[in-house]
């Protein structure tokens, strides 16, 4: 599973064709993580590439759980209309805002699991003692 959640998280920078930045993730209002689950939602639409439509899957709940954690509010609630509508107006800019977010994860995500292995003896498989 972390192996396939890594693998789909690296390829979806790439499938994007984002603009080459730094792995570096900027802070984003909660506003704009709502926006990109909605770009995450609209892109999984368009693209027929199975691992980057799971790398799309894992990036609308990325993007759900951040904003709904900092804005206290589920998603689902007033003001989505003009939310999406200025996603689709701007499609670009919200690939290169969220694309550098979901590289930032990735990262995150596979430095934390090179720990977890080093805590669990290396060899990538956890085991109860």
């Amino acid at each position: 599973m972390r192996s396939t959640l890594l693998a789909a998280l690296a390829a979806l920078p790439v499938a994007l064709a984002a603009p080459s930045v730094a792995a570096e993730t900027l802070e984003l209002s909660a506003e704009e993580a709502r926006q990109c689950s909605f770009w995450a939602s609209y892109l999984s639409t368009e693209i027929d590439d199975p691992e980057v439509n799971e790398a799309l899957l894992f990036a609308i709940n990325y993007f759900v759980g951040y904003y709904e954690g900092a804005s206290g509010r589920s998603i689902g609630n007033d003001g989505e209309v003009d939310s999406i509508v200025e996603v689709a107006m701007d499609i670009e800019r919200f690939t290169e805002l969220c694309s550098i977010q979901m590289e930032g994860f990735g990262t995150r995500m596979a430095e934390w699991g090179d720990s977890l292995d080093r805590l669990g003896g290396g060899d990538g498989n956890a085991s109860s003692k």
